[in-house]
């Protein structure tokens, strides 16, 4: 969730049309018609980015909202279960924060992912995740999107090129069995063993709970 308090618009006499500020928006709230930059104010999350993105130039300018702008998607209004499969699939907890600076938690972009949110971008503007600085909580995003099995295509001009299984490949869990044979002197296997074995409360994720009996 994020409350929105200030947008950007453009000093159209200082734009060049170089589109940088389209390259760095996490919603592309901005694009480049006929050399001019233009701004969707209602996907903007005021992350400034363009701004920095725009030094050079000064085209993009800060403008404050009369009223502050709340973005957020609500876990209860999608099936419960089906938002917990998405977060365990992706060894996050519904209830983590994944974006520390708008508290967006993992279960609330797992919701908007039900909804509908297919892309990093589309999911930013459903729940205000990567709305401000937007470098910690990308890998988590595309953690929960491939958990849900959704493919994320870029153009190889567009520089939001993710690579594939981005944020993915971050834990013992994911580690081929291929590459745990390859490298044993790392105990990869028998930690993996421990992991899928031990004693953990971790209830939802039922694919390494506990196995052995009591």
């Amino acid at each position: 969730m994020i409350n929105i308090i200030q947008v950007v618009s453009v000093v159209d006499a200082n734009c060049i049309g170089c589109k940088q500020c389209d390259q760095v928006c996490p919603t592309e709230a901005i694009k480049t018609v006929d050399r001019l930059a233009r701004v969707d104010t209602e996907r903007c999350t005021g992350c400034n980015k363009c701004i920095e993105a725009c030094m050079d130039h000064r085209a993009i300018k800060r403008e404050f909202l009369d009223a502050p702008r709340h973005v957020s998607t609500d876990c209860r209004t999608v099936d419960r279960a089906a938002m917990e499969r998405i977060c365990a699939a992706a060894r996050l907890d519904p209830q983590e924060s994944i974006c520390l600076c708008t508290a967006t938690t993992a279960g609330e972009v797992a919701a908007a992912i039900l909804k509908g949110g297919t892309t990093p971008e589309a999911v930013s503007t459903m729940t205000g995740v990567r709305g401000v600085c937007a470098i910690w909580c990308t890998g988590p995003v595309m953690r929960l999107l491939e958990a849900a099995e959704v493919k994320v295509a870029r153009s190889p001009r567009d520089w939001r090129v993710y690579p594939e299984h981005a944020g993915m490949a971050i834990g013992i869990w994911s580690v081929s069995a291929e590459v745990a044979d390859k490298y044993p002197e790392y105990r990869i296997r028998e930690n993996q063993e421990r992991l899928k074995h031990a004693r953990i409360e971790v209830p939802m994720f039922a694919n390494i709970e506990r196995t052995v009996s009591k």
